[in-house]
C-alpha cells in the first residue's frame, strides 16, 4: 500500500497545477460520480475544515450516510476521505489507483486532483446519501469545484496563499467565490464589506450568518464550549474551544438546515456535536500539565488561538512550540505570540517549504524570548521540561502533526511511570 501512496505523493512535487480541466476530464471518464449524491461545498481561509467536519456530523446524526472530504491530513492519508467518520480503506485506494493508472497518467492529474477523484468515486461506491466537500485551495480553479452542490459555504476570509490567490481580501474573495453556482444559496461568515460585495456580484442568494444572533451563555473550557442557541433554552456542549469557532458552528448548523430544508432542534444539534471528533483544533493531548495542540498556521488563526488561550488559561505560564512554513509571515506570527507567551521555541518542519536552521536562528535573534531547536520533538522536550503548573501550546503547520502525536505518546509513558503519592496520614 505504501508504494501506491508514494507514487501518489510524487505528484506533490513541482509547480502547483490550477484549473478544473483535468478534474472535469477525470469526472467524465469515471461517469460523473460527483453527480450521484447531493452535497455541501465549503471554501474559505480559516475554519473550512471545521465547518466540513461538523456539517457531516450533523447530517450523520440525522440518519444520513454521509461522505466527508477534507485536506490536508494530519497523520494518515485516509483521514481525507470518510463515510460516517470511517476512513477510506487501503484496499479501495489501491484498487482505484491500479484500475485508473492509465487515465491518471493521460490527464496528468495532480496529487489533489487524483485525491478528489478518489474521494468522489468512493462516495459513489459507498452509496452515500450526502457529502460535504472542502476545497483544497481557493475555489474558482479548485478540483472540487466540478460539483453542483445544494448549498455553498464560504468561511471567514483572511490573507493567506497570497502568491496564488491575490494580495487583497477582495482578490482572494473572488477566487473563493468560484464555488458559487447559479441558483444555489451561499452561506457566508460575517466578512469585511468589500468581501461580501464580491459575493453579491456573483449571486443574489447570499446569507451572512452572524453567530452573535444565535448563541448565548457561552462558556469556554479546555474540553470544549457550552452555550445556548436561540430560541431554545437547552444548554449544549461541543468538544471545540474558542469563540472564533462559534462562527464555524453557526455556518455548519445553517448549512445543514438549508440542505435538509428544515430547522434543527437542540436534540438534533447535540446529537451531531456528540459525533464530532476533530483533532488538532485546540486539542488537549495531555493534562497535569496541560498540552494543547492546534493547527493554527497563519496570522489570523494564531490571533484567534491566542485569544482562546488567554481566556481559558488566564494567569498561567504559557510556553509555545511553533513549526511554521516560510511563506506564513513568521515574523508577524512571532510578534503575535510574544503578546502572551513566556517562552517560544522554533523548529524546522518536515517540508521543502520549511525555514532552514539559519533562517530560524536569524528570526529568533530579533525576539528575546525565542529559542531554536533542531526538530519539533526536541523543541517539545525542552518546552515541557519543568513546566509544572503552566501550559504548553504546540502550533503550526499540519506537517508537524506526526511529531506532535509521538510526543504525546512520550508524555503518556512518562506519566505512567510517575510515583503515586499517598495522601493518607
Amino acid at each position: 500500500m505504501q508504494n501506491y501512496l508514494s507514487d501518489l505523493y510524487k505528484k506533490l512535487s513541482g509547480k502547483m497545477k490550477l484549473g478544473r480541466q483535468r478534474a472535469e476530464k477525470l469526472m467524465e471518464a469515471l461517469n460523473h460520480p460527483e453527480q450521484r449524491y447531493p452535497s455541501i461545498h465549503v471554501a474559505g481561509t480559516n475554519g473550512k475544515g471545521t465547518v466540513t467536519v461538523l456539517s457531516a456530523a450533523l447530517l450523520e446524526a440525522q440518519g444520513l450516510r454521509t461522505g466527508r472530504f477534507t485536506s490536508p491530513h494530519l497523520v494518515k492519508f485516509n483521514e481525507r476521505i470518510c463515510v460516517n467518520r470511517k476512513q477510506i480503506d487501503d484496499g479501495f485506494i489501491k484498487q482505484f489507483l491500479e484500475t485508473n493508472e492509465q487515465l491518471l497518467e493521460e490527464t496528468e492529474a495532480s496529487f489533489f486532483e487524483v485525491t478528489t477523484a478518489l474521494g468522489f468515486q468512493y462516495f459513489k461506491e459507498m452509496d452515500v446519501d450526502a457529502a460535504v466537500i472542502e476545497t483544497g485551495l481557493g475555489g474558482r480553479l479548485d478540483a472540487t469545484s466540478v460539483i453542483e452542490p445544494k448549498v455553498s459555504v464560504i468561511t471567514k476570509i483572511s490573507l493567506d496563499h497570497m502568491t496564488v490567490l491575490g494580495e487583497t481580501l477582495p482578490e482572494i474573495a473572488k477566487e473563493k467565490a468560484g464555488i458559487i453556482k447559479e441558483a444555489i444559496p451561499l452561506l457566508t461568515a460575517v466578512q469585511e464589506a468589500s468581501v461580501v460585495d464580491v459575493f453579491w456580484s456573483c449571486t443574489e442568494l447570499v446569507h451572512e450568518i452572524d453567530p452573535a444572533t444565535m448563541f448565548t451563555h457561552v462558556k469556554l473550557s479546555p474540553e470544549g464550549m457550552r452555550f445556548k442557541i436561540r430560541p431554545f433554552e437547552n444548554e449544549l456542549f461541543i468538544p471545540l474551544t474558542g469563540r472564533h469557532q462559534l462562527g464555524n458552528i453557526a455556518l455548519a448548523i445553517r448549512a445543514v438546515e438549508t440542505f435538509l430544508d428544515r430547522t434543527l432542534g437542540p436534540d438534533d444539534i447535540q446529537a451531531g456535536f456528540d459525533l464530532l471528533k476533530w483533532k488538532g483544533r485546540f486539542e488537549r493531548i495531555a493534562t497535569d500539565p496541560d498540552v494543547i495542540y492546534d493547527v493554527a498556521h497563519n496570522l489570523d488563526s494564531v490571533q484567534m488561538f491566542r485569544k482562546t488561550v488567554e481566556e481559558v488559561y488566564s494567569g498561567k505560564e504559557i510556553r509555545v512550540v511553533l513549526g511554521l512554513l516560510h511563506d506564513k509571515a513568521p515574523e508577524k506570527v512571532l510578534m503575535e505570540l510574544e503578546i502572551f507567551a513566556d517562552k517560544i521555541w522554533l523548529a524546522p518542519v518536515k517540508s521543502h517549504r520549511s525555514m532552514s536552521m539559519d533562517e530560524l536562528e536569524d528570526l529568533a535573534s530579533r525576539f528575546p524570548r525565542v529559542n531554536v531547536a533542531e526538530c519539533i520533538q526536541n523543541a517539545c522536550d525542552k518546552a515541557y521540561d519543568k513546566l509544572n503548573n503552566g501550559v504548553l501550546c504546540i502550533i503550526g503547520s499540519h506537517y508537524i502533526a506526526e511529531d506532535v502525536y509521538v510526543f504525546q505518546e512520550t508524555i503518556t509513558k512518562l506519566q505512567e511511570k510517575k510515583p503515586v503519592i499517598s495522601t493518607e496520614a
